[in-house]
Protein backbone atom coordinates (compact mmCIF):
# COMPACT_ATOMS: atom_id res chain seq x y z
CA UNK A 1 0.00 0.00 0.00
CA UNK A 2 1.12 3.55 -0.70
CA UNK A 3 0.05 6.88 0.71
CA UNK A 4 0.44 10.26 -0.97
CA UNK A 5 1.78 11.69 2.31
CA UNK A 6 4.15 8.97 3.45
CA UNK A 7 5.14 7.01 0.40
CA UNK A 8 5.18 3.21 0.46
CA UNK A 9 3.80 1.70 3.67
CA UNK A 10 4.60 -1.63 5.14
CA UNK A 11 1.58 -3.83 5.70
CA UNK A 12 0.16 -3.51 9.20
CA UNK A 13 1.11 -6.32 11.51
CA UNK A 14 -1.24 -7.68 14.11
CA UNK A 15 0.41 -6.88 17.44
CA UNK A 16 -2.38 -8.21 19.64
CA UNK A 17 -1.93 -11.26 21.81
CA UNK A 18 -4.34 -13.30 23.85
CA UNK A 19 -4.01 -12.93 27.62
CA UNK A 20 -7.01 -15.06 28.56
CA UNK A 21 -10.18 -16.35 26.95
CA UNK A 22 -13.78 -16.03 28.09
CA UNK A 23 -15.34 -19.50 28.10
CA UNK A 24 -18.75 -18.48 29.51
CA UNK A 25 -20.61 -15.50 30.91
CA UNK A 26 -22.89 -15.78 33.95
CA UNK A 27 -25.00 -12.67 34.42
CA UNK A 28 -22.40 -10.00 33.77
CA UNK A 29 -19.41 -11.99 35.08
CA UNK A 30 -17.08 -13.72 32.62
CA UNK A 31 -15.70 -17.17 33.35
CA UNK A 32 -12.11 -17.27 32.10
CA UNK A 33 -10.11 -20.17 30.71
CA UNK A 34 -7.50 -19.44 33.38
CA UNK A 35 -10.12 -20.10 36.10
CA UNK A 36 -10.81 -23.48 34.55
CA UNK A 37 -7.08 -24.23 34.44
CA UNK A 38 -6.71 -23.16 38.09
CA UNK A 39 -9.55 -25.44 39.17
CA UNK A 40 -8.09 -28.40 37.28
CA UNK A 41 -4.64 -27.70 38.77
CA UNK A 42 -6.21 -27.51 42.23
CA UNK A 43 -7.96 -30.83 41.75
CA UNK A 44 -4.78 -32.37 40.39
CA UNK A 45 -2.82 -31.21 43.44
CA UNK A 46 -5.47 -32.93 45.59
CA UNK A 47 -4.90 -36.24 43.82
CA UNK A 48 -7.05 -36.11 40.68
CA UNK A 49 -5.50 -38.09 37.85
CA UNK A 50 -5.93 -36.23 34.59
CA UNK A 51 -7.47 -38.09 31.67
CA UNK A 52 -4.96 -39.13 29.02
CA UNK A 53 -7.14 -38.76 25.93
CA UNK A 54 -8.03 -35.42 24.35
CA UNK A 55 -11.71 -36.37 24.67
CA UNK A 56 -11.28 -37.09 28.38
CA UNK A 57 -9.53 -33.77 28.97
CA UNK A 58 -12.26 -31.93 27.05
CA UNK A 59 -14.94 -33.71 29.12
CA UNK A 60 -13.12 -32.72 32.34
CA UNK A 61 -12.88 -29.09 31.17
CA UNK A 62 -16.62 -29.05 30.38
CA UNK A 63 -17.39 -30.54 33.81
CA UNK A 64 -15.22 -27.89 35.52
CA UNK A 65 -16.80 -25.06 33.49
CA UNK A 66 -20.27 -26.30 34.46
CA UNK A 67 -19.24 -26.43 38.12
CA UNK A 68 -17.91 -22.86 38.00
CA UNK A 69 -21.11 -21.71 36.31
CA UNK A 70 -23.25 -23.48 38.93
CA UNK A 71 -21.25 -21.89 41.75
CA UNK A 72 -21.49 -18.44 40.16
CA UNK A 73 -25.26 -18.80 39.72
CA UNK A 74 -25.58 -19.57 43.44
CA UNK A 75 -23.37 -16.62 44.40
CA UNK A 76 -25.32 -14.21 42.19
CA UNK A 77 -28.65 -15.49 43.53
CA UNK A 78 -27.39 -15.09 47.11
CA UNK A 79 -26.19 -11.54 46.38
CA UNK A 80 -29.65 -10.62 45.05
CA UNK A 81 -31.46 -12.13 48.04
CA UNK A 82 -31.77 -9.50 50.76
CA UNK A 83 -32.29 -12.22 53.40
CA UNK A 84 -28.80 -13.65 52.82
CA UNK A 85 -26.22 -11.86 54.97
CA UNK A 86 -22.49 -12.49 55.22
CA UNK A 87 -20.47 -10.07 57.34
CA UNK A 88 -16.96 -8.86 56.59
CA UNK A 89 -15.92 -9.84 60.12
CA UNK A 90 -17.19 -13.38 59.67
CA UNK A 91 -15.18 -13.73 56.45
CA UNK A 92 -12.07 -12.13 58.00
CA UNK A 93 -12.24 -14.54 60.96
CA UNK A 94 -12.52 -17.54 58.62
CA UNK A 95 -9.61 -16.31 56.51
CA UNK A 96 -7.42 -15.75 59.59
CA UNK A 97 -8.20 -19.24 60.87
CA UNK A 98 -7.38 -20.81 57.50
CA UNK A 99 -4.13 -18.85 57.12
CA UNK A 100 -2.99 -19.78 60.65
CA UNK A 101 -3.74 -23.43 59.90
CA UNK A 102 -1.79 -23.37 56.63
CA UNK A 103 1.03 -21.19 58.01
CA UNK A 104 1.58 -23.65 60.88
CA UNK A 105 2.76 -26.22 58.31
CA UNK A 106 5.87 -24.15 57.58
CA UNK A 107 8.87 -23.44 59.78
CA UNK A 108 9.54 -19.95 58.40
CA UNK A 109 7.87 -17.05 56.64
CA UNK A 110 10.28 -17.58 53.73
CA UNK A 111 9.22 -21.23 53.32
CA UNK A 112 5.54 -20.19 53.48
CA UNK A 113 6.03 -17.46 50.83
CA UNK A 114 8.00 -19.88 48.62
CA UNK A 115 5.17 -22.42 48.68
CA UNK A 116 2.64 -19.70 47.91
CA UNK A 117 4.70 -18.69 44.85
CA UNK A 118 4.77 -22.33 43.73
CA UNK A 119 0.97 -22.28 43.96
CA UNK A 120 0.83 -19.17 41.76
CA UNK A 121 0.56 -16.39 44.35
CA UNK A 122 3.17 -13.64 44.19
CA UNK A 123 2.76 -12.57 47.81
CA UNK A 124 1.01 -13.70 51.00
CA UNK A 125 -1.28 -10.66 50.60
CA UNK A 126 -2.37 -11.87 47.15
CA UNK A 127 -3.15 -15.26 48.68
CA UNK A 128 -5.13 -13.55 51.47
CA UNK A 129 -7.21 -11.61 48.91
CA UNK A 130 -7.90 -14.78 46.93
CA UNK A 131 -8.81 -16.71 50.07
CA UNK A 132 -11.10 -13.88 51.22
CA UNK A 133 -12.97 -14.00 47.91
CA UNK A 134 -13.24 -17.80 48.10
CA UNK A 135 -14.53 -17.68 51.69
CA UNK A 136 -17.10 -14.99 50.82
CA UNK A 137 -18.36 -16.94 47.82
CA UNK A 138 -18.58 -20.20 49.80
CA UNK A 139 -20.43 -18.48 52.66
CA UNK A 140 -22.94 -16.93 50.24
CA UNK A 141 -23.56 -20.28 48.56
CA UNK A 142 -23.96 -22.10 51.89
CA UNK A 143 -26.35 -19.48 53.27
CA UNK A 144 -28.45 -19.58 50.12
CA UNK A 145 -28.73 -23.38 50.25
CA UNK A 146 -29.54 -23.28 53.99
CA UNK A 147 -32.21 -20.61 53.44
CA UNK A 148 -33.78 -22.52 50.55
CA UNK A 149 -33.82 -25.76 52.55
CA UNK A 150 -35.27 -23.99 55.59
CA UNK A 151 -38.05 -22.43 53.54
CA UNK A 152 -38.85 -25.74 51.85
CA UNK A 153 -37.86 -24.49 48.39
CA UNK A 154 -34.99 -26.96 48.20
CA UNK A 155 -35.85 -30.53 49.00
CA UNK A 156 -33.40 -33.44 49.20
CA UNK A 157 -33.41 -35.74 46.20
CA UNK A 158 -32.68 -39.40 46.84
CA UNK A 159 -30.50 -40.87 44.09
CA UNK A 160 -31.72 -43.92 42.24
CA UNK A 161 -29.88 -47.23 42.44
CA UNK A 162 -28.60 -46.64 38.89
CA UNK A 163 -27.28 -43.16 39.76
CA UNK A 164 -25.50 -44.49 42.83
CA UNK A 165 -23.93 -47.32 40.81
CA UNK A 166 -22.75 -44.88 38.09
CA UNK A 167 -21.25 -42.56 40.70
CA UNK A 168 -19.52 -45.47 42.42
CA UNK A 169 -18.10 -46.69 39.11
CA UNK A 170 -16.80 -43.19 38.29
CA UNK A 171 -15.16 -42.79 41.69
CA UNK A 172 -13.68 -46.29 41.91
CA UNK A 173 -10.23 -45.15 40.79
CA UNK A 174 -10.12 -42.33 43.31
Amino acid sequence: AQSALTGPRAPLRDTTFVVDKVVAVVGNRPILASQVDEEIFSRQSQGLKLPTSPEGIEALRKQVVQGIIDDELLVQEAERDTMIKVTDQEIADGVEEQIKKIRSNFSSEFEYATELRKAGFQTPEEYRRWLTDQQRRAALQNRLVEERRGSGKLKPVIPTEREMREYFDQQKGN
